[in-house]
């Protein structure tokens, strides 16, 4: 028996360079005139027609020499998260949603727009992006 379910899962844009680099100028931009996201993100990267904002977590016990970690950390006592990610679903960044990841690792999608819009949804409802 076949599931019979519906679901819209569109692909992300794929990239030339120049629009690589266009887009993590403008993203860079507003990450660093962001006083929330300026605090927040550690770093960025765009890839595969997606931007990715990654955050620093203090990890427990980073101060007990025993205790071993399968990530190494970073400046001794930080793990790197994904935060949030942006899907580009064009060149100009006129249509993308943002979405935060599950503890599973699945990938939720809470708001669509353009690139400055989704950026600023980010800002605005951090409690979601944790």
């Amino acid at each position: 028996m076949t599931d019979k379910r519906w679901s819209y899962n569109p692909k992300p844009i794929k990239l030339e360079a120049t629009d690589k680099s266009r887009l993590e100028a403008a993203v860079k931009q507003y990450i660093t005139a962001s006083p929330v996201l300026g605090q927040t993100v550690h770093r960025f990267e765009v890839k595969a027609g997606r931007i990715y904002l990654y955050r620093l977590h203090e990890q427990f016990g980073w101060d007990n020499p025993e205790t071993q970690f399968i990530k190494p950390l970073i400046d001794g006592k930080y793990a790197e998260f994904p935060m949030a990610r942006i899907t580009l679903f064009d060149v100009r960044g006129e249509k993308c949603e943002a979405a935060f990841q599950r503890h599973t690792g699945q990938w939720v999608s809470l708001y669509e727009g353009d690139i400055l819009e989704c950026l600023g949804f980010i800002e605005e409802n951090d409690q979601w992006f944790q």
